[in-house]
């Protein structure tokens, strides 16, 4: 087995790394994408609930269980979307990680793209030159014959 050989299968070897992380970035931008639909919606409903509290509020229609329970659902979802908020942050950083890897990976895939160019040409200029050789050999052989 020649260098270009073993440089070959390096070289299909960091290809499949890189499609796997490629892989593994496109799921972690599925996920943080779903996250934020998640951090939307209760976002959404925190508005919502908050435009209804006011109306209430500017009809003179609370009275203070109504007042208690909005206060304690506005605790609720404030606690809601601060945990949404820390697992979009830490997607986000998952992805970012991946990212890098991402890069990495190409880079990775392309040194040993540039190494198996190298290699190859290596071994059809040894080739060319041991033709070569040869040719001028059997050419001395027949001007001595």
């Amino acid at each position: 087995m020649g260098k270009s050989d073993t440089t070959l299968k390096i070289l299909r070897l960091k290809d499949n790394r890189k499609k796997e992380v490629e892989l593994a970035v496109k799921k972690a931008v599925d996920s943080n994408d779903a996250e934020i639909s998640k951090f939307l919606a209760l976002e959404k409903e925190y508005i919502d609930t908050l435009r209804l509290f006011n109306k209430r509020h500017a009809e003179g229609f609370l009275d203070t269980n109504d007042i208690n329970s909005f206060h304690n659902y506005f605790l609720s979802i404030n606690n809601k979307i601060s945990a949404q908020k820390k697992i979009y942050l830490q997607k986000q950083g998952e992805l970012a990680f991946l990212r890098n890897t991402l890069v990495d990976a190409h880079k990775d895939k392309k040194m040993f793209e540039i190494l198996n160019e190298k290699s190859v040409r290596k071994e059809v200029r040894d080739r060319i030159i041991s033709e070569q050789k040869e040719a001028d050999f059997l050419s001395v052989s027949k001007r001595l014959r």
